[in-house]
């Protein structure tokens, strides 16, 4: 229980030396739309599947609740990342804009493999890593496409939700 509270504490510290270290914060208004979007979409699953998870976050000495995580991921985790990413995405050169995609797809599984290997997550109703590091892959897609076209983002993410509860076996009676 304590080495996930300090893997955790040191996640957030990383997040937020990494924002200032690595966000273009000349341009902070222009990722800022991107950052509320993906916000509002963990928020929104988080609500979703409150009866029905397909993944729950184990307490930690200092954090007793999912709740709690899905916050911390929500205020500071998932905006710190969308602005990094956007921040830095490579302007030129396909190879090297898929490089810097699988690299954060890969940091963001390894996150979740480390969170799981100590008990910090757990997966239920046949969510598992290799399908979280598939979502990972639509999340980062999402986010980039966001950027751009925002609406077109949301379109895609609404259809994501709907598949998701589709193949996860989700009925509204379930829902908050």
């Amino acid at each position: 229980m304590i080495d996930l509270f300090i893997f955790r504490f040191l996640l957030v510290c990383a997040f937020i030396i990494s924002v200032y270290r690595f966000g273009d914060w000349k341009n902070l208004q222009s990722y800022y739309p991107t950052m509320l979007f993906v916000m509002v979409v963990n928020l929104s699953s988080s609500l979703l599947t409150y009866h029905h998870v397909l993944w729950e976050f184990g307490p930690d000495f200092f954090i007793t609740t999912s709740t709690v995580v899905e916050l911390l991921n929500s205020y500071i985790a998932l905006p710190a990342t969308v602005f990094i990413f956007l921040s830095n995405f490579p302007s030129s050169g396909k190879l090297m804009q898929y490089a810097y995609f699988a690299l954060w797809v890969f940091i963001f599984s390894t996150i979740e493999l480390i969170d799981y290997t100590l008990g910090g997550i757990s997966y239920q109703n046949g969510w598992s890593w290799s399908i979280s590091t598939m979502f990972d892959v639509a999340i980062f897609s999402f986010v980039k496409i966001h950027h751009s076209k925002p609406f077109f983002a949301w379109f895609v993410t609404f259809l994501l939700a709907a598949i998701i509860l589709f193949l996860f076996d989700f009925h509204t009676a379930e829902m908050k």
